[in-house]
């Protein structure tokens, strides 16, 4: 640790303190210095944070001193500097800093928790392998061609990546999972790039030692936000479950395996958060056949949350360099660009980068969150008839942007001109999981829609959206129902070099949209004439209402106002039509 920035003269006494104000993390952190005759400690989060948890740092000054942490895993600690300056007397102090650190944190590849029993004792080991090849059956795992490093289960804290959410299958037999489209986070038995790939092997285990050559790996406790699940599918896609902490832990919560033995299951757990999942071994004795069973160990695991996007403007931005394709998110700090996309806001303009302060994500990194606000009718319009009937309640993010919702664009600004045929490049839709349907369209200045995602009919080449490379555009995306959808999509273009088609692989993005409720606008029903045209909303006591009204989806005017009363309300609108189309919108101002 240094102060070598820091002139002498600046503060009193040439002194000024280094606090620890905050700590989130697994365990407890200290740092102090050792000497002949006495251990001096500076700081000990154990007993709480306190005014005593501060280092005196002298100007100029460079030493060393002892960092240590009671449990691995991720430690996010927080900073301040405060002092005395010389000139005046007055005391003065930093804002907040951050340092995270690692200990000991596995976070991909394959890793393996070994059941070992040697000479009538029971161990647990983890092993983190260097490559990660395995044949991923019951076989003999040995060491052989396994460059590995062995760990104490204590020793290590497994990360799981916030890639790893996905959502609970529309098939009854993952309903121990939750409700379809649930979201929920999944170390799968397959091997999926960047994740960890958890196995189990019993290898320590030499044959004929117990009955049958089984032993059983059972889970003992859980201590988390949420529960925890050991699951594995067969060829045909069905569970077997091991592990199912929804219920209580019991004799069922349990794994059997072969002695010599290593197989890879699904672990998986329903929310983010820091898990303290305890186990132990058991198994019937060959010589005698009675039971014996370890002493109980514990796992830590990091379960990684999605980043949340929920307001403001959030990009996809197509990537292609070098001969490879790429997703990213971007996401505006300030919620919109400063591009002008003049009358018509999703034309294909420049998008650049200049003045942005943005946050760049993989993906699989985020969430995008529809908020219920989102909630709306389909027109009474058969050009709209795509969305389902109307007056149907459907869900969308629309073209232009609204506050407190996403305002999702999609850019080409990392395409360069020149290099596909016509300098187009293809968005292609490729799947939906979900609980309903998903749309992507825009609307023309003069309210008319063109459709280029509509998953009601099947997904096919006529899903797609095609746009210029360095562009960026704004198109309305919507979905049928409330809930959690995964959107398989990829990049396409033909090279200019040679006209041939260029594929990227599959991404995936995450949308939670939000379902209405109680607190959120229903429309009863609506008139079918336009003149004079009513709506009924159903209303809260001492709630405001807003009727707008517009011709083009794009410009709306307020026309009037309902009072809640808690029951139905009628708006009629008396008015003359002034255009051959009127849209109308109802908006909740609050009480």
């Amino acid at each position: 640790m240094n102060a070598e920035s820091t002139a002498k003269g600046t503060f009193e006494q040439g002194l000024f303190n280094l606090q620890l104000s905050s700590i989130h993390a697994p365990g407890d952190f200290f740092i102090w210095k050792a000497s002949l005759n006495e251990i001096d400690i500076d700081i000990n989060s154990s007993d709480g944070i306190g005014e005593s948890d501060r280092m005196q740092f002298p100007a100029r000054a460079h030493f060393h001193k002892n960092w240590g942490f009671n449990s691995p895993g991720t430690y996010r600690l927080g900073f301040t500097a405060n002092g005395i300056l010389a000139n005046g007397g007055l005391p003065t102090e930093s804002e907040e800093y951050f340092i995270n650190l690692e200990v000991n944190v596995l976070s991909e590849g394959e890793v393996d928790l070994e059941i070992v029993y040697e000479d009538g004792e029971w161990e647990a080991e983890i092993l983190a392998h260097v490559h990660g090849e395995d044949d991923h059956g019951e076989d003999d795992h040995g060491d052989e061609g396994h460059d590995g490093v062995a760990y104490t289960v204590n020793e290590v804290a497994l990360r799981v990546d916030s890639r790893s959410a996905t959502v609970v299958p529309n098939d009854p037999a993952f309903g121990f999972l939750g409700h379809p489209g649930e979201l929920f986070y999944e170390l799968s038995q397959h091997e999926e790039e960047g994740l960890l790939y958890l196995g189990i092997a019993s290898d320590e285990v030499e044959a004929g030692v117990f009955v049958g050559d089984e032993v059983q790996l059972n889970l003992k406790s859980v201590e988390g936000p949420g529960e925890v699940y050991l699951y594995s599918t067969d060829t045909f896609g069905k569970p077997t479950v091991m592990f199912n902490s929804v219920d209580g832990i019991s004799e069922s919560d349990t794994f059997v395996m072969k002695a010599g033995a290593h197989s890879h299951q699904s672990m998986a757990f329903s929310e983010a958060g820091v898990y303290r999942v305890g186990f132990d071994f058991s198994g019937k004795l060959a010589a005698n056949g009675e039971e014996t069973r370890s002493g109980q160990f514990e796992l830590l695991f990091e379960v990684e949350e999605l980043t949340v996007l929920s307001e403001g403007e959030v990009d996809l931005e197509i990537v292609y360099e070098d001969g490879e394709w790429k997703a990213e998110i971007l996401a505006h700090v300030d919620g919109h660009d400063d591009h002008d996309h003049g009358d018509d806001d999703h034309g294909d303009d420049d998008h650049g980068d200049e003045g942005h302060d943005e946050g760049v994500y993989a993906t699989s990194e985020v969430l995008l969150r529809v908020d219920s606000r989102s909630a709306t009718v389909v027109p009474n319009d058969s050009a709209f008839g795509f969305l389902g009937h109307p007056g149907e309640l459907f869900y969308e993010l629309p073209q232009h942007e609204e506050e407190g919702l996403l305002y999702l664009g999609i850019a080409s600004d990392e395409v360069e001109a020149g290099v596909f045929v016509g300098d187009e490049v293809q968005l292609n839709l490729k799947s939906v999981e979900g609980p309903g349907e998903v749309y992507l369209y825009s609307t023309d200045t003069f309210g008319k829609p063109t459709v280029m995602f509509n998953s009601v009919d099947g997904i096919s080449e006529s899903d797609t959206f095609v746009m210029k490379a360095g562009a960026h555009s704004h198109q309305s995306m919507a979905f049928s129902e409330a809930g959690v959808y995964r959107v398989g999509f990829d990049f396409s273009g033909k090279l200019a070099a040679n006209g041939e088609e260029t594929r990227s692989g599959q991404f995936e993005l995450l949308f939670e949209v939000e379902g209405a409720s109680s607190n959120d606008l229903i429309i009863n029903s609506f008139s079918k004439i336009a003149v004079p045209f009513s709506i009924t909303v159903q209303t809260k006591s001492d709630s405001i209402y807003i009727i707008e009204v517009s011709h083009d989806l794009k410009k709306w005017g307020e026309i009037g106002e309902i009072q809640g009363t808690g029951s139905s309300v009628e708006f009629t609108d008396w008015r003359k039509a002034l255009f051959q189309k009127q849209y109308y919108r109802v908006k909740l101002v609050g009480p």
